[in-house]
């Protein structure tokens, strides 16, 4: 299956399906599950168009780059999206050099974090922002940055997980030819949040014991409840206009 060139689903197709979803579930809330769904702009756009009529509310994944297509950001706040998932990873731009097997677009785009998250906001999608936490670049400064950056945007929704070596993967390999793999082959520390290897500027329990400080202040309720409110007070679209 990965070894495969991009593939898009025919529209119709995902119509039918949501048709059939419909059929037993009166008011669903949908996930299109896709690593990045409006890579392609225009089919996206034509995804959108389809979706409207349907009524629906959904949340899916994507990349930062939805930003710069106001057509699209409209097409998807009348298609019903409630929220996109996208992968930050950092909350510095340094750490992200070099983390693309193929492309450098998360380094690239870095600058227009904060003005292309306000923007997608703005137009009533709310934002759950993604980071990973162990980094080659990050010291235990990355904790309050990201504590800060979700604070500063801000952005409604915070995932942290942990940089995970899976084996068999090129970043198993060159960690475990640097002798940074803790224990080898520990499929059962491989859940995005256990600590499998030796991070470069901090230790294994330095990463641990921040990931556990960053996790009780940023989803603390009053946390939350600020940055939630800062989002919703930033989009043009007023909570339930045009059934968002």
């Amino acid at each position: 299956m990965l070894g495969q060139r991009y593939r898009k689903r025919p529209v119709e197709d995902i119509i039918r399906d949501i048709r059939a979803i419909q059929a037993v579930r009166k008011r669903p809330f949908i996930e299109f599950a896709d690593d990045n769904t409006f890579v392609d702009k225009q089919w996206g756009k034509q995804l959108c168009r389809a979706l409207a009529p349907l009524h629906l509310h959904w949340f899916t994944e994507t990349d930062i780059s939805v930003a710069e297509d106001p057509e699209l950001l409209d097409l998807m706040r009348k298609a019903g999206c409630r929220q996109v998932l996208i992968g930050l990873e950092s909350p510095e731009g340094g750490p992200l050099q070099g983390i693309e097997m193929r492309a450098n677009f998360k380094a690239r785009t870095f600058d227009r974090y904060v003005d292309a998250l306000r923007r997608i906001q703005s137009h009533g999608i709310t934002v759950n922002g993604c980071f990973i936490l162990g980094l080659d670049g990050h010291t235990p400064e990355v904790f309050e940055q990201v504590l800060a950056f979700g604070r500063m945007v801000p952005l409604y929704d915070v995932q942290i997980t942990v940089l995970t070596a899976f084996p068999g993967t090129p970043l198993y390999d060159r960690l475990l030819r640097e002798g940074r793999i803790i224990e080898k082959e520990r499929w059962d520390l491989c859940t995005l949040f256990d600590v499998n290897h030796e991070p470069c500027g901090m230790s294994a329990r330095e990463l641990k014991a921040g990931i556990y400080w960053l996790t009780e202040r940023l989803y603390s309720d009053e946390c939350t409840a600020e940055r939630r409110k800062g989002a919703l007070k930033s989009r043009r679209v007023t909570v339930g206009a045009e059934g968002c």
